[in-house]
């Protein structure tokens, strides 16, 4: 099945603004705020002490002690891990659908989905950059190739492994279409982290909230459009034992 890039972009843009894209947008925002102000935390926390009274351009910071910082940044990325399994099964329902929010979305198989996605990010996390270090190519390969196994952890419920195989299938036929999703965020990004640069030139802190609040909108827009990608693309190849969250 053919991707429809103009079908994706208009209904992926629904689904970020439906009762579902702004419910996991909140929650996307928490957890940002969460991480960024623990971990500036630390750092702010490790500087001589001449340092922090004169703030150091360090930015948002939560008024933590090192350790509750580093603790409170460990549980924020688990915290984050579990918003993107929760996000993707979240968009990637039927439009009619997304002004709910059934309660087995957020606790369905949530103990093996976690670890599957924990696996997942780290894989992605180690491979990817491996494969940009070496050359551009490969790793967008990788990101084109792999960017639904998330999504098919979400919604299949499969393992990591399967995840991995399931998305380079569906990607299979319609990576220069991927591609050009995946230009489309990188552009979308770089003008955002340009915005949150300016503002930082007048407060650290809101330059980092102001590109934290964009960034965070971003990351549900594409959210929404590659999730309605997986739906276009999962078609007639969901096995009988698969059906939409």
């Amino acid at each position: 099945m053919a991707l429809q890039l103009g079908r994706a972009i208009g209904r992926g843009a629904r689904r970020s603004l439906s009762v579902s894209g702004i419910v996991a947008l909140a929650l996307m925002i928490c957890y940002q705020v969460l991480f960024l102000g623990s971990f500036n935390a630390v750092v702010a926390n490790r500087l001589p002490s001449e340092m922090q009274s004169n703030g150091a351009g360090i930015g948002f910071a939560l008024p933590l002690s090192t350790e509750v910082a580093a603790a409170v940044a460990v549980l924020a990325l688990l915290f984050g891990i579990g918003i993107f399994l929760v996000t993707a099964r979240l968009l990637s329902r039927d439009l009619s659908a997304l002004s709910s929010l059934p309660g087995d979305l957020f606790t369905r198989r949530i103990g093996r989905a976690f670890l599957s996605t924990l696996a997942i990010s780290v894989v992605l996390g180690v491979v990817v950059p491996i494969g940009f270090a070496l050359f551009l190519v490969p790793g967008l390969f990788l990101v084109v190739s792999l960017q639904f196994a998330l999504f098919a952890v979400a919604v299949e419920d499969t393992g990591p492994i399967e995840a991995f195989r399931r998305s380079w299938e569906l990607a299979s036929g319609n990576r220069w279409r991927l591609l050009a999703l995946v230009v489309l965020f990188g552009v979308a990004g770089a003008i955002s982290g340009a915005a949150g640069s300016l503002l930082a030139f007048v407060s650290p802190a809101a330059g980092q909230l102001a590109s934290l609040v964009i960034n965070s909108t971003l990351v549900i827009l594409m959210y929404g459009i590659v999730a309605d990608s997986f739906v276009q693309l999962r078609g007639d190849s969901a096995s009988p034992n698969r059906t939409l969250a």
